[in-house]
């Protein structure tokens, strides 16, 4: 427990350092933690699957976690434009064809096929939307609920479920979530949310801003449960415990971002109607 809080404490504080970078020097220095979360994390994936997807998709997915958000940013900085998205789609549509026709020509399994193609959608492209969120009108405010609404939500959880345990959530993926901890993550991401907007007060054309994000707290934490259950399914069906060590007491960067790259996701296209 002592390691995981030491842990968290420091995830908490590289997250802030980076926050304030991020206003005081260049908001482009976001771009370099977010680069990081894509290389780091398609790298955990592809490492996951190894055994089970077509061979050389390890190094393959390796490369791709690193020149990924690499052609999106380049293609943002020098063209714009929405230039990196549409590139960035055409080199994950590339890929899938190329597996496609390697699946079909040598006869191979659609389960081999299905996982080697992990690795190049998830988790870049939901965490393409973090780099796209950087760059918009509300972009603060949508990093900062995808960091907090997340964070809020699995402490809630967790403690709730230990104190109060109950029926299991889902107990084939995940035997030790349960459903007061997933009520009790809601109550975190709303809590979360809420305590955002009281303390920077952002301009939301919405009839009621508290009610607002409230919403958009209770939604966002149920897509964090989402999107733990969905590397918990990936974990127990490659057969491992943790994405990676890289964090102590967590395990890996997959395992600290697997419900945020959602949520992020989520942010950025509600904010966009407000």
């Amino acid at each position: 427990m002592l390691t995981r809080i030491i842990t968290g404490a420091g995830y908490v504080a590289v997250m802030l350092g980076f926050f304030l970078m991020r206003e005081l020097v260049d908001a482009r220095i976001f771009h370099l933690l977010t680069y990081f979360l894509i290389a780091w994390a398609t790298f955990e994936v592809a490492r996951m699957v190894k055994e089970k997807a077509l061979k050389g998709v390890y190094p393959l997915g390796v490369t791709f976690g690193i020149l990924f958000p690499l052609v999106y940013l380049l293609s943002e900085w020098l063209i714009g434009g929405g230039w990196g998205w549409l590139v960035s789609i055409d080199l994950v549509a590339l890929i899938l064809i190329v597996y496609c026709i390697y699946a079909i020509f040598w006869k191979k399994t659609s389960a081999q096929f299905f996982y080697s193609i992990i690795p190049f959608i998830y988790p870049a492209v939901p965490l393409m939307f973090m780099l796209m969120a950087n760059s918009v009108a509300n972009g603060f405010i949508i990093l900062l609920l995808s960091f907090v609404i997340s964070p809020f939500a699995d402490t809630f959880a967790y403690f709730t479920g230990r104190l109060i345990g109950g029926p299991k959530l889902c107990p084939k993926v995940s035997p030790k979530k349960t459903w007061s901890g997933a009520i009790g993550g809601v109550v975190g991401g709303i809590v979360g949310a809420i305590i955002v907007y009281f303390i920077f007060k952002p301009t939301i054309n919405f009839f009621s801003p508290v009610f607002f994000f409230a919403l958009v707290g209770l939604v966002a934490s149920v897509i964090n449960t989402f999107g733990d259950l969905l590397e918990s399914l990936l974990k127990r069906k490659v057969g491992v415990k943790d994405s990676g060590k890289l964090l102590p007491g967590h395990g890996g960067v997959l395992d600290r971002i697997d419900g945020t790259q959602f949520v992020v996701l989520f942010l950025y296209l509600i904010f966009l109607l407000v």
